[in-house]
């Protein structure tokens, strides 16, 4: 126990014999006061103004377009294929074929929706990556992201309930 107390009692010394030198001193400079009766900070710049892509505009829209489209052939394909699904017979038999025939073709429709919504995630990965987008422009992606998620999500469930009614054939 004496040992750390002997050697913290022969630092103190040391640190009173610091040489004083050419260092400025900490109290707040004209120039400060003047900033800060003003309530500006120094040095402190506009954010840069960042203009919004136009040619990434254009991409949103026509992946967008391109979920919607998937969208639409979806719930064109769906009742076809729930109609089906409620004729099917035992497996391997001529309705049950119909019936996993218009499984996949909702399947195909689907696909469009989650390739825009794949690409859609790929164009924000590459533009954070290339730095700072306009503000603009980040809302239109996310919100773009958004709205093809809730659409993919909503088919997935209804591909599900299809699939889940085929295996209980």
């Amino acid at each position: 126990m004496r040992a750390p107390i002997l050697c913290l009692a022969g630092l103190v010394p040391l640190a009173a014999c610091a040489p004083e030198g050419p260092y400025p001193s900490l109290e707040v400079r004209p120039i400060e006061k003047r900033y800060a009766a003003a309530g500006d900070e120094p040095g402190t710049p506009a954010p840069p103004s960042i203009p919004e892509d136009v040619t990434l505009a254009d991409r949103v829209a026509a992946l967008s377009a391109a979920a919607l489209q998937g969208q639409i052939e979806f719930a064109r394909a769906l009742p076809i294929a729930r109609a089906a699904v409620a004729r099917a017979g035992a497996p391997g038999s001529d309705s049950w074929i119909d019936a996993q025939q218009a499984a996949s073709r909702l399947e195909v429709a689907r696909a469009l929706t989650v390739d825009a919504l794949t690409e859609l995630d790929q164009l924000a990965l590459e533009k954070a990556a290339a730095g700072p987008l306009a503000p603009a422009d980040a809302m239109r992606i996310a919100s773009a992201i958004v709205e093809a998620s809730a659409l993919a999500d909503g088919q997935a469930a209804a591909n599900a309930e299809i699939t889940r009614a085929l295996g209980s054939i």
